[in-house]
């Protein structure tokens, strides 16, 4: 059975062994600190109570910035990272969210492909921004219109 819900601090332990195994982004100690954080959200996707997906963003005033988004490497291209992420947008659109910001390593192809499925457009570079020297897209996609 799959669900999607909003995480806590309990589940930092397997959001740590799911960035591991895909991302390798963030320390146990650093999960634990983000979920803390009150302007901090945190969605996962389910499958038997057992996370498959994560998606997180700050909410900043009436933006927000995903910060990680990845699924388990059993369940990538199987359409769960388009439910996680529509479940999110309506999350945001909940929040008054006008706009999404990321960035996806500019060497990511598959990332941006599916950004762009969502509609995301590059709207800035960070230079040399990865440790193997890539360059970071900076991308956006507006929710609600001011």
């Amino acid at each position: 059975m799959y669900s999607f819900k909003k995480i806590s601090l309990k589940e930092s332990k397997e959001c740590h062994a799911i960035d591991l195994i895909t991302i390798g982004l963030w320390s146990f100690k650093q999960w634990e600190k983000e979920l803390k954080k009150e302007y901090v959200y945190a969605f996962a996707y389910f499958k038997n109570r057992k996370i498959i997906g994560l998606c997180v963003f700050q909410k900043i005033f009436c933006n927000a910035e995903i910060t990680y988004f990845s699924i388990h490497p059993t369940f990538q291209r199987k359409g769960f990272g388009k439910k996680l992420f529509r479940e999110t947008f309506k999350h945001c659109k909940e929040f008054a969210i006008e706009k999404i910001i990321l960035e996806v390593s500019e060497k990511n192809i598959a990332a941006i492909n599916f950004y762009q499925f969502f509609g995301f457009k590059t709207i800035g570079i960070r230079k040399n921004y990865y440790k193997n020297g890539s360059n970071a897209l900076l991308q956006e996609k507006k929710l609600l219109k001011k």
